[in-house]
C-alpha cells in the first residue's frame, strides 16, 4: 500500500466507508459486506506536475487525501474513515477526466484498513458516480459505489484552468455503499 493510485477519486474515498459495514475485526479475514456505506464526506487532490488546462487532454498524477463520515453497517465500531492514495488520469481536462484510476487506502477508526482500486471519472459541474473493488482488508471482494458532487469551482480553479495549471481541488462525497 506504499503507493496508492486514484484521481479525483473523492469518490473512491467514500468506497471504503462502505466497507466498514463487514463482519469481522481483522483484516485478513474474510468479512461479510452485505450493506451499509458512509453518508457524506470529501476528497481533495493536489497534481505532480503542472495539472490541468482547459481542453487540451493531459495525463496528470495526483495525490489524494480525504476522509468519511455518517458510516454505519458492521463492524458498527466504524464511524469514520480517512482516505489517502494516487490517481492517474491519462486525459484529464478541466472538464472533466475519462479513464482515471485510484488506488487508495482507507484507515478506519477502529484501526482496521481497507485497499480499494477502480476507475474514477468525473465532469465538470454533474455528479458522478464510480465503482471501486476492495482488493485487501475489511470488506475484500465486495465493489462500492461512490457517489460524489460536481469538483468544487473556485477562483483558484477557475485561473488555473484559463491560465494553466489547475493543481489542486475537492469534491464532496455524497454517499458510499456496497452493491
Amino acid at each position: 500500500m506504499s503507493t496508492l493510485r486514484g484521481s479525483l477519486i473523492a469518490a473512491v474515498a467514500a468506497a471504503f466507508s462502505i466497507a466498514g459495514i463487514c463482519v469481522g475485526g481483522t483484516a485478513s479475514a474474510q468479512p461479510e459486506l452485505d450493506s451499509g456505506g458512509c453518508s457524506a464526506g470529501s476528497i481533495a487532490w493536489q497534481a505532480n506536475g503542472p495539472g490541468i488546462t482547459g481542453s487540451s487532454q493531459a495525463p496528470m498524477a495526483s495525490n489524494i487525501g480525504g476522509h468519511l463520515v455518517g458510516c454505519h453497517g458492521a463492524p458498527d465500531d466504524i464511524g469514520v474513515g480517512t482516505i489517502i492514495g494516487t490517481s492517474f488520469e491519462p486525459a484529464a481536462t478541466c472538464y472533466g477526466s475519462r479513464g482515471g484510476r485510484a488506488d487508495l487506502l482507507v484507515i478506519w477508526d477502529n484501526g482496521v484498513n481497507s485497499h480499494v482500486i477502480g476507475s474514477w471519472e468525473w465532469t465538470l459541474g454533474q455528479q458522478s458516480t464510480n465503482h471501486l473493488k476492495v482488493v485487501g482488508g475489511l470488506g475484500s471482494g465486495k465493489t462500492l459505489q461512490v457517489v460524489t458532487a460536481p469538483p468544487e469551482v473556485t477562483p483558484a480553479a477557475v485561473t488555473g484552468c484559463i491560465a494553466g495549471g489547475y493543481r489542486g481541488g475537492s469534491h464532496q462525497v455524497l454517499s458510499v455503499k456496497v452493491v
